[in-house]
């Protein structure tokens, strides 16, 4: 229990509250800082792998240009020899495969196919025999991918890869047009590379930061992995997995290679139209980041100690210890003890503070007293104005029970006469129906009277009847009631919803304001039609009620009506607004707004 009353008193003590404070302060300044640290360090450490992947990708790009170059200039020197254009079998073959012999690390075969049909082939490693290969039977090369990719470049050209008809392994051809010394088509000269020449020729490349190269064609099938060396002949290409991040000529993008986060940076290839990528592991970019800024963060956290226990320190004596003197005497006057006062020593804040404290106390004293006897005053003030206002309200209540016995009584009194009247005219017409239903409607109104009456008295609050939809009632007892001098209702109504949500006070109040002009309208109007028309739009409540009577000159009728100032006062009760359109032989019109929260008292 006590320890739980020291650890609130130490939460709620100014002391505990200003060095949190100013250590909140601290962690945010230090939190932003290590964010704007790790932020420019991050940055730092992509910039400089964007750049290395750069200078990586210029090179291996050069790298690879050159070796195609060389390729070309191969090819244009083996074609312009005599022995290729004129086809002479015996001196090709020396040619060839001295040639090849010369590149054998990445050149597999050299070949001619004429537009005859035929194929002189020779090369080294598997697939061939004393250098010379087997073709499959019916062995057209004409219709080889290398043959149609020549014919279509008319030039240099680096065919896509294909499956080589000599040895099941993928590769590619770089092929030329041959024409004699006529300029006359002879056939198309083939130099096979197979994939792991590729490779060979860009594997020794040591990518610092743990770099790996990665060869795409232009349909983004990989042509050279250093993340999968091949030990084995190629048969089937796999597609990039990542190619749908390569939207550019060249560009780079962070992803997942090999189950880790790499940085790729890729550029298209001029001579191929491949695409060359470097990918590093993300980790190693960011290592430099990531171990400053666990130095950064250490130290961060031996300044936040230092400053706590250098808070602590200066705050206990600057600040814990006057205020818990200036607190001991506090609770001394709240006891009881009414004399007792700050000591003042010294010249600072606190001791400013304590002579003000003296003085402020002084004048309470003397205050008190003073209040003491303004009370009693205004005790017998207040007891008059309550008075004053209880008589008011009285008045007020008066006017209330008057204007709703006006408005309601008097209505059911006017169906009551009217009904009294049309049972007359049946009792010596002897129409017994007629005579019945006049009896009910008499019984009826003289019942719900009695109703009307307990509510003007009581209060609406207080009634005991539950409306369950307000806008059919009113016009089902405006239609019952027109009916007794057979006037037609034309009714309708909108956002009935909202209008049966009203409270019952002001359901009341808008009841009462229409049995009232209908009471006009029944024993001044001599119309055979009425309408009403009943919304709700944007909190207000809009009723329109006309007749086509004979209408009254309002200026003239307005001192002597009751009913119409009746009418006009209510709508100002409830904070409304009425625009009454009345001329002899006109009919009257009704145009009223009423706010759907009002205090009808």
């Amino acid at each position: 229990m006590y320890f739980g009353f020291q650890m609130k008193w130490i939460l709620r003590s100014i002391k505990t509250k200003l060095t949190l404070g100013v250590i909140s302060a601290v962690v945010v300044l230090l939190a932003v800082l290590l964010i704007l640290s790790y932020t420019s360090l991050k940055s730092y450490s992509l910039n400089n792998a964007l750049e290395l992947s750069e200078t990586i990708l210029n090179d291996t790009d050069s790298k690879i240009n050159r070796f195609f170059l060389e390729i070309d200039y191969l090819a244009e020197s083996l074609k312009i020899n005599r022995s290729v254009y004129e086809v002479k079998p015996e001196n090709m073959k020396e040619l060839f495969i001295t040639t090849v012999y010369a590149r054998k690390e990445y050149l597999r075969a050299i070949y001619l196919g004429t537009n005859k049909g035929e194929m002189y082939e020779w090369g080294v490693g598997e697939g061939f025999i004393k250098n010379t290969p087997t073709f499959p039977e019916g062995y057209d090369p004409r219709v080889r991918p290398w043959y149609t990719e020549a014919l279509k470049a008319d030039n240099f050209a680096v065919s896509e890869p294909y499956i080589y008809a000599s040895i099941n392994a993928l590769g590619i051809t770089c092929v030329t047009p041959v024409y004699d010394s006529k300029s006359k088509f002879v056939g198309v000269l083939g130099l096979d590379i197979i994939l792991q020449g590729l490779a060979s020729m860009i594997k020794d490349l040591q990518v610092q930061k743990q770099g790996k190269v990665i060869l795409l064609n232009q349909n983004f099938e990989i042509l050279v992995d250093q993340f999968n060396e091949y030990t084995e002949n190629i048969t089937k290409l796999e597609i990039f997995e990542d190619s749908n991040l390569i939207t550019s000529a060249e560009g780079y993008f962070i992803s997942e290679l090999e189950n880790k986060k790499m940085l790729t940076s890729y550029k298209t290839i001029e001579s191929t139209g491949g695409i060359l990528l470097v990918a590093i592991p993300y980790t190693v970019i960011m290592e430099f980041s990531n171990q400053t800024l666990a130095t950064i963060l250490l130290s961060e956290i031996f300044l936040m100690f230092f400053l706590l226990a250098s808070l602590t320190v200066l705050l206990h004596n600057i600040i814990t210890e006057p205020l818990g003197k200036m607190l001991s005497v506090m609770k001394e006057i709240e006891y009881g003890n009414v004399d007792a006062r700050i000591i003042i020593k010294g010249d600072d804040e606190f001791t400013a503070l304590g002579r003000l404290f003296n003085q402020l106390e002084d004048i309470r004293r003397e205050y008190t007293v003073s209040m003491e006897k303004e009370i009693s005053i205004r005790t017998e003030k207040i007891t008059s104005l309550q008075q004053e206002n209880t008589r008011l309200r009285i008045i007020e209540e008066k006017e209330r029970i008057f204007a709703n016995l006006h408005d309601s009584l008097g209505a059911r009194l006017t169906n009551i006469f009217i009904s009294n009247n049309v049972a007359k005219n049946a009792f010596k017409k002897d129409d017994k129906n007629m005579l019945n239903d006049m009896h009910s409607q008499i019984d009826k109104n003289v019942n719900q009277g009695i109703k009307d009456l307990k509510e003007i008295i009581f209060g609406p609050e207080l009634g005991d009847r539950v409306i369950i939809d307000f806008v059919k009632l009113i016009g089902f007892n405006i239609k019952e009631r027109l009916k007794l001098k057979s006037i037609n209702l034309k009714y309708t109504s909108q956002n009935n919803d909202e209008i049966n949500l009203l409270s019952k006070t002001l359901r009341f109040e808008i009841n009462n304001l229409l049995q009232e002009i209908i009471s006009n309208i029944l024993k001044h109007s001599e119309a055979d039609t009425v309408s009403l028309d009943l919304k709700m739009i944007d909190n207000k409540i809009y009723i329109k009620i006309a007749d086509n009577g004979i209408g009254f000159d309002y200026h003239i009728n307005k001192e002597t009506g009751f009913g119409i100032t009746s009418i006009i006062n209510r709508i100002d009760r409830l904070n409304g607004t009425v625009e009454l359109e009345s001329s002899n032989k006109n009919g009257t019109s009704y145009n009223i707004a009423i706010p759907s929260e009002v205090d009808s008292n």
